[in-house]
C-alpha cells in the first residue's frame, strides 16, 4: 500500500471516529430534518391552494407554535398528574400479576413447576438489560434542563431547515466528490419522498392509536385512560416493542380491580393494532410506504443497541435512509459497476 492510500485509509478512519464522537449531535440534526420535513408536507398542502411558499411556512411555523403552547398550557399539567398516578398504580398493578402467576405456577404439577424458571430467575436475566436502557438513556438526557435545552435547538434547527433548507443540503452535497454530486442530490430527493410517506402514515397510526386505545380503556373504566391513550399513540414510533410495551400499563392497572379485565385488554389491544395495519392505512394510503418486517427488526436491533433509547425511536427513518444508500450506492453504483467491468 503506498503512501496515498495510507492518508486516505487513515482519513477515513478518522471520520468515522469523529462520526462516532458526534453521533447524538447527528441524531439531534436528523430528528430536526424529519420534523423539517413534517412541516414542510404542511407547506406543500398549502402551497396546491396557490399560497406563496413564504406565506405556507410561515403559518405552518405558527401552526406548530400553537399547538406547542396549547400542549404546554392544557395538556401537560394533566399529564403530569396523571403520569404521577401511573406510577403509583403500575407497581401495584405488577404485584398483583406476579401473585396471579404465582398461584398459577402453585397450581401446577411439580414436575412442571421445577422446569419453570423462577421469579427471581427471570429478573436477574432481564436485570443487566434494564440497567443498559437506563444507562443509555441518562447518556442521551440528563435532566430536565438537558431535555429542555435540546427541545429549544430541535425546534430551532427544525425552523431554519423548513424556512430554507438549500444551503443545507448544498452543503451536504459538497461533502461529496464534484463527479458525484448530482447522484447525491437525486439519492437525497429519494430519502425525502419515503421519509414523507413514512410521516404520513406514522401521523395516521399515531392517531388512531391515541383515539382507539382510549376508547377501549374509557369502555372498561380502566383509570388514566387519557395519559395511556397518548403512550399507546407515542410508543407506536417504535414498531413491534412499542405496542407490545403499551400493553403493560392498562394490563397491570386493570389487574388491580379485576382478574379478567387484563386479558380482554391484551385482546383489544391486538386487535386495534391489527386494525391500524392491515385496515386503517390501507383504506387511507393506497401507495403507502412498505418495508420488510425483518429490515425494521434488524434496523431496531442495530440502531436500539448503538444508539440507545434515541436510536429505538428513530429506527425506521434511520433504517429507511439507510437502506436507499445501501441500493442506489454501494448496489447499483459500486457492486453492479463492478460486475459489468467483469463482464466486459
Amino acid at each position: 500500500m503506498n503512501f496515498a492510500k495510507w492518508v486516505s485509509f487513515s482519513l477515513v478512519i478518522i471520520l468515522v471516529y469523529i462520526t462516532w464522537q458526534i453521533r447524538q449531535l447527528l441524531l439531534l440534526a436528523l430528528t430536526a430534518v424529519v420534523l423539517a420535513i413534517s412541516l414542510n408536507i404542511l407547506v406543500l398542502q398549502m402551497r396546491r391552494f396557490g399560497m406563496k411558499r413564504n406565506y405556507a411556512v410561515a403559518l405552518s411555523i405558527l401552526f406548530l407554535l400553537g399547538i406547542i403552547f396549547l400542549f404546554g398550557s392544557l395538556v401537560v399539567p394533566s399529564l403530569i398528574t396523571q403520569l404521577e398516578e401511573l406510577s403509583n398504580l403500575v407497581p401495584k398493578g405488577i404485584d398483583q400479576l406476579i401473585l396471579e402467576l404465582n398461584n398459577l405456577r402453585d397450581s401446577l404439577a411439580l414436575d412442571v413447576i421445577d422446569a419453570l424458571p423462577t421469579l427471581e430467575q427471570i429478573l436477574s436475566q432481564l436485570q443487566p438489560i434494564l440497567n443498559e436502557l437506563v444507562s443509555r438513556g441518562v447518556t442521551i438526557v440528563s435532566g430536565f434542563f438537558g431535555v429542555l435545552l435540546s427541545s429549544i435547538l430541535l425546534l430551532a434547527l427544525s425552523l431554519m431547515i423548513l424556512v430554507d433548507p438549500i444551503p443545507y443540503r448544498n452543503g451536504f452535497i459538497r461533502l461529496f466528490p464534484q463527479f458525484y454530486r448530482p447522484r447525491i442530490d437525486q439519492i437525497l430527493v429519494y430519502c425525502e419522498k419515503d421519509l414523507q410517506e413514512w410521516l404520513t402514515d406514522t401521523l395516521i397510526k399515531i392517531f388512531s392509536a391515541i383515539v382507539l386505545s382510549s376508547l377501549i380503556l374509557f369502555i372498561f373504566s380502566i383509570p388514566l385512560v387519557w395519559v395511556q391513550g397518548l403512550l399507546a399513540g407515542f410508543l407506536v414510533l417504535i414498531p413491534y416493542i412499542g405496542p407490545t410495551i403499551s400493553v403493560i400499563s392498562p394490563m397491570a392497572i386493570a389487574f388491580i380491580t379485576s382478574s379478567w379485565k387484563p386479558w380482554v385488554i391484551l385482546f383489544f389491544y391486538i386487535l386495534i393494532y391489527q386494525l391500524i395495519e392491515y385496515a386503517i392505512l390501507p383504506k387511507l394510503r393506497k401507495n403507502r410506504l412498505r418495508l420488510s418486517p425483518a429490515n425494521v427488526i434488524i434496523g431496531e436491533v442495530f440502531f436500539g443497541s448503538l444508539l440507545g433509547i434515541l436510536g429505538l425511536f428513530l429506527a425506521l427513518p434511520l433504517t429507511i435512509i439507510s437502506q436507499i444508500f445501501v441500493k442506489e450506492i454501494l448496489v447499483k453504483d459500486i457492486l453492479d459497476q463492478i460486475n459489468r467491468q467483469n463482464e466486459l
